[in-house]
């Protein structure tokens, strides 16, 4: 088998995994995170940063659920460039614009996983202190190694994708030629 033959077998397990993963994340999330969400004292455990005794209403719990969501939504557009790349892998259009854009949109969506995630973080304490313990509101924005690492990977995949552009038209400007 050669190497074109083993980038379009393996692309076909991506493409399939990607597409269960962007359609199947979601629900996974809900019925694993969302039942935890319904006892203010475990929705608080999740913010070490909120003081302790502060008081948490039904709707903050609703609010601060919702803002978690928009986390998983960010994460799942970032699968639909991937499963769209590898179905282009699975037809062996390896080196096209296409392939080049969809690379540098997953890049995009990665970027925008760490931007969102930071965000959402954010905009969970800020729903949490709306009713601050004594002594204390508080205000975290920061990041942590996955928030890097999706930040970092999706820097590189887009210039990746950049690169991919230029060899895809010069390929293509040598075929004219040729």
């Amino acid at each position: 088998m050669g190497r074109v033959e083993r980038i379009a077998s393996l692309s076909h397990s991506l493409c399939w995994i990607t597409g269960a993963l962007a359609h199947g994340m979601p629900l996974v999330v809900a019925g694993a995170i969302l039942p935890g969400w319904s006892n203010p004292a475990q929705v608080l455990a999740r913010f070490p940063q909120v003081p302790p005794g502060t008081p948490v209403s039904a709707l903050q719990v609703a609010a601060v659920a919702g803002l978690a969501v928009l986390s998983v939504f960010a994460l799942v557009a970032a699968f639909l460039p991937m499963r769209r790349l590898f179905g282009r892998c699975l037809r062996t259009e390896i080196l096209t614009d296409a392939c080049a854009a969809d690379i540098v949109h997953i890049g995009q969506a990665l970027f925008a996983v760490a931007a969102v995630t930071v965000l959402v973080h954010t905009a969970q304490l800020l729903v949490l202190n709306c009713n601050p313990a004594p002594g204390g509101h508080i205000l975290s924005i920061g990041t942590d190694g996955s928030t890097m690492g999706f930040l970092l990977s999706g820097a590189a995949l887009i210039v990746i994708g950049w690169m991919m552009r230029k060899a895809a038209r010069a390929a293509e400007e040598i075929k004219s030629i040729v």
